[in-house]
């Protein structure tokens, strides 16, 4: 296996980062990545490039000899983190995920009028409602 497979398998390991995702956002076949994460295949130049930009790196990164990351218990490290890519997003898509954060933007303005009006008519049951 090569240094880089083999800093890429340590890196997503620590960072608990599914093959999956890597496929997703690469484009790679999920069989293919499996096979050059196992060492099965030889990875090209352009396939480390996309790996590498996948996990937020370069290449000069994961081909470090002495291959130094920072460990879940030290560091920087914020809680769990878990990744997911969807894919890109087409354009009846976005605007439905923008109609969405507007939707709730408001929700607070609408529970908090609701809570007023019940209070302004004196009525304490509009839990019931």
């Amino acid at each position: 296996m090569s240094r880089f497979t083999e800093n890429v398998n340590a890196y997503m390991s620590e960072k608990r980062i599914k093959k999956n995702y890597i496929s997703l956002k690469t484009g790679l076949d999920a069989n293919k990545l499996s096979r050059i994460l196992t060492g099965k295949q030889i990875v090209t130049e352009a396939e480390m490039d996309l790996i590498a930009n996948a996990l937020g790196h370069d290449c000069v990164y994961f081909l470090q000899g002495d291959f130094k990351m920072l460990s879940v218990n030290e560091g920087n490290y914020i809680g769990n983190v878990a990744l997911c890519y969807a894919g890109n997003l087409s354009e009846g898509q976005k605007k439905i995920a923008e109609k969405l954060v507007e939707l709730a933007k408001n929700i607070d303005n609408v529970l908090s009028v609701k809570a007023a009006f019940y209070e302004l008519v004196g009525d304490s049951n509009h839990e019931n409602f």
